[in-house]
C-alpha cells in the first residue's frame, strides 16, 4: 500500500463518513431513524474497497511527477551503493510503500484482533456464567416463544447488563443488577430491543470499518455516534412496554462508577456514562416524539450509495514527467602542439547527466589517472553516451566545475531539506491546532446540545406548571362559584331563620302576657277553687297554697320570657 492509495482511502472515507454523520444529525430527529442512516453509512464504508476493485478506475493526474526513471547516473550509483552495502553486510531500510503498508496492516490487525478476542471472551463468560433462576427476571421472558427466548446468564466478570449475538442471542447480567429485582422489566426490555434490532451485528460491521479505516478520525467518530444512537433507539423501543419513570430510575442506578472492561466494547451495554446519561434521561422523560420518516431514511441511504459508488472509482495518480534535455559536455581547452609527431586523437568522453551527491563523492575519492596524451588542436565532438549494460552505466571523471556544482547542489539540497523540515513542523503544528479547535468545537456543540436539552426540559416543565396553574385556577373558580351559591343559600336560610326568630319573639311576648293574666286570675279565691276542682276531676291534686305560690312566681317568669323575646328579636334584626 503506497501513500497515494492511503491518501485516496482517507479522502473517500472522510466524505462518506462526514456526509452520513451530517444526514443523521440534521435530516431526522428520532433515534431509530438516525441509527438506520448511520448503519447504511457503515455498510458503505465496508463495501468501499470492494467497489474500488470492482469498478473500472477513473484516474485523476493530480500529484506532481517524480523523475525516478530517467536518471541513469543516479540509478547506477544507487545500484553500486546497494551492492557495496550488501557486500559489507549492513541492513537497509525497506521501501516506503512496504513501510506504509506494514503500518496500515498492523493497525488493521490490532483492531480486528481485538474484536475477535472480545467475541471469544464474551462467549467464554456467557458459557461460564450461571443460569438465572429468579422468577422476577424470568417473568418478562414468559410471553416470548421458546425459540425466541434469549439465553439469560449471570456473570461477575461484567459491570453492567449487556447483550450480544444473533437473535435470540445472549443477555448477561452482573450480580449487582441481578439483585435489583424491581429493575428486571426495564433491563430486559432494553436488551431485548438491542437483540431484535440486531444492534450487535452492526456494531461488529462498524468495528470492521474501523479496522479498515483506523487512520481516519471521522470513522472513529462515526463508530462512537452509532453506539450512542443505538442505545437511544433501544430506549425508545423499550419505553413502549415499560413505564418511563421506572425505566429512568433503572438507567440511573445502572450508571456504574466502575470502568468498563476492554472486551465488553464488542457488546451493547445498557449502563450509560456521565456524558450520555443526561441526554438519554431527557429523551426518556419526553412524552412527545417526532414522527418516523422511513422515506427520508431510504432516500438518504440511496443518495449516500449514489455518492460513494462513483467516488470509489476515482483514483489519484501522478502526472507524466518529461525529462529535460541533458546538458552539453564542457568544451575542452586548446592545448599547444607538441614537438613530437601528433598523437592519435583522444578518446571521446561520454556525456552523462549530472551525477548525484554520492556519485560525486565516490569519484572524487578515486586515485588520479595518468595524464592524458596531447590532443590535436581541434578535437572532434564527443559521441552520444552509450546505453546501459545490465543495469549499469559508464562513468567519467568529474571536472572541478562539476565538483563545485555538486557541492553547491548538495548545500542547496541541505537548505531545502531544512526548509522542508521546518515547513513540515509548521504543518504538524497547524494540524494539531486544527484538531484542538475541532475538539473544542465538538465540546461546544455537545454543551450547546445539553443546554438546549435543559432548555427544552425547563420549557416543558414551565408548560406543565402553566397547565397545572390553569387547572388550579379553574378549580378555584369552581370553588368560588360553589361558595357563592352556598353563601346565597345560607343567606336565604338566615333570612328565613330570622323571620322565624322574630315570630318566636312575638309568641314569647304573647306567652308572657298570658302568664301575667293567669297570675292575676290566680289571686282570686273563687278562680283557685275552680282550678282545684278541675284538677281533681282530671286526677291531679293541687292545693290552694301551690296556686298562690304559682301566682307569685308567674310575673317574674313572664319578665324573663320578655327579656328572652327581646334578645331573640334583636338577633333577628342584626344584619347578615
Amino acid at each position: 500500500m503506497t501513500w497515494v492509495l492511503l491518501l485516496s482511502l482517507l479522502i473517500k472515507s472522510s466524505i462518506v463518513a462526514g456526509v452520513g454523520l451530517a444526514c443523521a444529525r440534521y435530516l431526522t430527529q428520532r433515534p431509530v431513524d438516525r441509527v438506520d442512516i448511520l448503519r447504511g453509512t457503515v455498510c458503505l464504508l465496508v463495501a468501499l474497497p470492494v467497489i474500488m476493485n470492482a469498478l473500472p478506475a477513473l484516474d485523476l493526474a493530480l500529484l506532481p511527477p517524480t523523475p525516478t526513471d530517467l536518471q541513469p547516473a543516479a540509478v547506477s550509483t544507487g545500484q553500486a551503493s546497494i551492492v557495496g552495502v550488501a557486500a559489507h553486510g549492513v541492513l537497509t531500510w525497506p521501501p516506503p510503500s512496504q513501510l506504509i503498508g506494514g503500518i496500515w496492516a498492523f493497525g488493521a490487525i490490532a483492531i480486528a484482533g481485538q474484536l475477535l478476542l472480545g467475541v471469544i471472551t464474551l462467549d467464554r463468560w456467557t458459557r461460564q456464567g450461571g443460569a438465572v433462576r429468579c422468577a422476577d427476571w424470568l417473568a418478562p421472558l414468559e410471553d416470548l416463544a421458546p425459540v425466541d427466548r434469549p439465553h439469560l446468564a449471570s456473570s461477575d466478570r461484567i459491570a453492567s447488563p449487556l447483550s450480544w449475538g444473533v437473535w435470540p442471542g445472549f443477555i448477561v447480567v452482573d450480580p449487582a443488577s441481578l439483585a435489583e429485582r424491581h429493575a428486571a422489566p426495564a433491563i430486559l426490555a432494553h436488551e431485548l430491543a438491542h437483540l431484535r434490532r440486531h444492534d450487535w451485528l452492526f456494531l461488529v460491521v462498524s468495528r470492521l470499518a474501523l479496522a479498515i479505516f483506523w487512520f481516519n478520525p471521522l470513522v472513529w467518530r462515526l463508530h462512537a455516534v452509532l453506539a450512542e444512537r443505538s442505545e437511544e433507539a433501544a430506549d425508545a423501543v423499550a419505553l413502549q412496554t415499560v413505564d418511563r419513570a421506572l425505566y429512568a430510575r433503572a438507567l440511573v442506578s445502572l450508571a456504574a462508577p466502575a470502568p468498563r472492561r476492554p472486551f465488553t466494547r464488542v457488546a451493547t451495554a445498557m449502563a450509560a456514562d456521565a456524558r450520555t446519561l443526561k441526554t438519554r434521561i431527557a429523551c426518556i422523560m419526553t412524552n412527545t416524539s417526532a414522527r418516523r420518516r422511513p422515506l427520508t431514511v431510504a432516500l438518504t441511504i440511496v443518495a449516500l450509495a449514489a455518492v460513494a459508488t462513483p467516488l470509489a472509482a476515482l483514483g489519484v495518480t501522478r502526472q507524466d514527467w518529461v525529462a529535460p534535455a541533458p546538458p552539453a559536455p564542457p568544451a575542452l581547452p586548446d592545448l599547444p602542439a607538441p614537438p613530437a609527431p601528433p598523437a592519435p586523437p583522444a578518446i571521446p568522453v561520454p556525456s552523462e547527466p549530472p551525477l548525484s551527491a554520492e556519485g560525486v563523492e565516490s569519484l572524487a575519492m578515486a586515485p588520479p589517472l595518468p595524464p592524458a596524451p596531447p590532443a590535436p588542436p581541434a578535437p572532434p565532438a564527443p559521441p552520444a553516451p552509450p546505453p546501459e549494460i545490465l543495469g549499469y552505466s559508464y562513468f567519467r571523471l568529474a571536472t572541478p566545475a562539476e565538483k563545485q556544482a555538486a557541492v553547491e547542489a548538495r548545500a542547496h539540497a541541505e537548505e531545502a531539506r531544512a526548509r522542508a523540515a521546518e515547513a513540515r513542523a509548521q504543518a504538524n503544528q497547524i494540524r494539531r491546532d486544527a484538531e484542538a479547535s475541532r475538539l473544542q468545537a465538538d465540546q461546544a456543540r455537545r454543551q450547546a446540545d445539553q443546554q438546549r436539552a435543559q432548555a427544552d426540559q425547563a420549557r416543558r416543565a414551565a408548560d406543565q406548571a402553566r397547565v397545572q396553574a390553569d387547572q388550579a385556577r379553574a378549580e378555584g373558580e369552581r370553588a368560588r362559584q360553589i361558595g357563592e351559591r352556598a353563601r346565597a343559600e345560607a343567606g336565604r336560610h338566615m333570612i328565613q331563620a330570622r323571620a322565624e326568630m322574630a315570630k318566636g319573639a312575638e309568641q314569647m311576648r304573647h306567652g308572657a302576657q298570658e302568664m301575667r293574666a293567669e297570675a292575676v286570675r290566680l289571686r282570686d279565691p273563687a278562680y283557685r277553687a275552680r282550678q282545684i276542682a278541675d284538677n281533681r276531676a282530671r286526677g291531679n291534686d293541687v292545693t290552694d297554697a301551690e296556686l298562690r305560690d304559682l301566682a307569685n312566681r308567674l310575673p317574674s317568669q313572664a319578665d324573663d320570657l320578655d327579656r328572652q323575646a327581646d334578645r331573640l328579636a334583636q338577633e333577628a334584626r342584626n344584619p347578615i
